[in-house]
């Protein structure tokens, strides 16, 4: 697991991920999971274009706030919402079920997907 502080925010994570992508929106802190980054990349390659993270971790405070489940995965770096550009949630859910990812939740009306390595399957709709 890879925890880092806001002034690390631009260290590179993969080819072409960075830290500062996965940071909580209200405290800065950044803690992504290897396996996440690693699938991340996976699914880029598959889409062919760029992955973009709407949200990675979230502190409890910030979970709270937007509504999050009680033990969301974000809350241990282990999940994302992200969307590509020219993709439509359900089409990037066939992608990312594909590259392996264990939760797959489809928000289709709020134009992204979540995805995690939570370590058991999981599909649900938003």
């Amino acid at each position: 697991m890879l925890c880092v502080k806001t002034a690390a925010k631009g260290q590179r994570l993969s080819e072409h991920f960075q830290a500062g992508e996965f940071a909580c929106s209200c405290c800065g802190l950044v803690l992504v999971h290897p396996e996440l980054v690693r699938k991340l990349e996976g699914l880029r390659y598959a889409v062919g274009a760029p992955v973009n993270v709407t949200s990675g971790y979230r502190c409890a405070g910030c979970n709270k706030a937007v509504g999050g489940a009680e033990n969301s995965y974000h809350l241990f770096g282990m999940a994302a919402d992200i969307w590509v550009n020219g993709s439509n949630p359900r089409q990037l859910a066939e992608a990312a079920e594909s590259t392996g990812f264990d939760g797959i939740g489809i928000y289709e009306a709020q134009g992204f997907l979540h995805v995690d390595v939570r370590g058991y399957r999981a599909r649900w709709e938003g």
